[in-house]
């Protein structure tokens, strides 16, 4: 899996053979395309974690599972704000089970119809921007949802939804496939979801079991997955050991690599894995690599950060007129690897990869470097950069 990956990757380089061409200027795109796709990383995970975590069997913790649903941006995204007795808006009823607790074919249409039912009445006060619950417009007949009858609330809906066996099933596998890259197996799935049941849905508990899996360990696992471009950013920042570029560049290099931070196109999310890679956009971590490492803005250039023309203009002089600081190699390599090609090489790999450079990528940094008799620290930063321009590297 690991080698697929990295070799689908390998084939959307646009023919860049020789890994020191990167460094041409001529590499730098023209055209970043905003590439939106939809996964479920952490807009589906955070209120699916923050449902389960918080169910236990009192009042209190009930109440707490309440706060994912009753969220304001969830109350607006998802239409319950506009959810009336005498019209019922299913559509928070029907995703909270599809995206966040028990997945397709685990309910029927009757259950979303009951359940947004007893929804009626959670509502929105646009001008203190918090939930309210309106009693007036809750509708009190009986429902049966999921196998429970009676007068039920927007309480009851999540506590019987919690309660289901493919609930803890959906959760597990959603929080392995998040942290693991892939889906576990129906065994592997089945043993995690009696795990966190056994230990009465809790978090702490399950991940510690899940980090300690023998199965979290092997070679299809350990870098499967394909940074998002947050994590991109994120994880290079620290590899770098230099502080996160101003908002303006940290937005710029996001977008630019097709995600904007908090601006989901819907409720699922990003597809993320290999959805996040295209020619552009890989081409576009290849050159933004540079931004990091060498504190050149040009590859930014083209960002699309304004919805006006005029926006978008004050925006580019803006980012004309940032200067960031290069990389520190002396943080980051002591100085006989800075001085020991070979020793170089293998810190490298070590602080940027945690494994080794195919034999050809290994032969192109060797004749990178020693086209210079002795490395000065730009000759380095152009080292980390090519290193950085890998299809290992975009994994994680």
């Amino acid at each position: 899996m690991k080698s697929s990956i990295a070799g689908k990757l390998a084939q959307l380089t646009l023919r860049l053979d020789e890994l020191n061409q990167l460094l041409s200027s001529e590499n730098v795109t023209a055209n970043m395309e905003n590439y939106r796709r939809l996964t479920r990383e952490h807009a589906e995970i955070a209120p699916v974690v923050k449902l389960y975590q918080s169910y236990r069997k009192s009042e209190e913790d009930i109440q707490a599972a309440q706060e994912m649903a009753t969220d304001p941006a969830m109350l607006v995204w998802l239409d319950q704000a506009q959810s009336r007795k005498d019209h019922p808006n299913e559509n928070f009823a029907r995703e909270v089970m599809e995206l966040f607790t028990l997945g397709e074919g685990h309910y029927t249409e009757k259950d979303i119809t009951e359940a947004a039912r007893a929804l009626t009445g959670w509502g929105y006060d646009r001008d203190a921007q918090k939930f309210v619950e309106r009693p007036f417009q809750h509708d009190t007949g009986e429902k049966t949802f999921l196998g429970r009858t009676g007068n039920l609330n927007g309480g009851d809906v999540l506590e019987q939804i919690v309660a289901q066996p493919q609930a803890a099933r959906f959760i597990t596998g959603k929080l392995w496939n998040f942290f693991a890259g892939e889906m576990p197996s129906e065994e592997l799935n089945t043993a995690l979801a009696a795990n966190f049941r056994t230990g009465n849905n809790y978090f702490k508990s399950f991940l510690k079991t899940m980090f300690l899996a023998e199965e979290f360990y092997s070679p299809k696992i350990i870098r499967n997955q394909v940074k998002s471009p947050v994590q991109w950013l994120v994880s290079s920042v620290r590899m770098l050991e230099r502080e996160l570029p101003p908002p303006i560049v940290s937005l710029a290099l996001i977008r630019n690599l097709g995600q904007e931070l908090f601006a989901p196109p819907n409720v699922k999310g990003w597809d993320g894995g290999l959805a996040w890679i295209t020619t552009n956009n890989l081409l576009a971590r290849y050159n933004q690599a540079d931004t990091l490492v060498q504190g050149d803005v040009t590859p930014l250039e083209n960002a699309n950060l304004a919805n006006k023309p005029g926006q978008q203009q004050a925006v580019e002089r803006r980012l004309r007129n940032v200067r960031l600081n290069v990389a520190d190699v002396g943080k980051l390599l002591t100085g006989q690897e800075r001085a020991d090609k070979n020793a170089l090489i293998a810190a490298l790999e070590k602080r940027f990869l945690q494994t080794k450079l195919n034999s050809k990528q290994e032969s192109a940094l060797r004749d990178f470097l020693d086209a210079h008799s002795q490395l000065n620290d730009g000759d380095i930063r152009g080292a980390i950069r090519l290193v950085m321009s890998t299809p290992e590297y975009q994994l994680t």
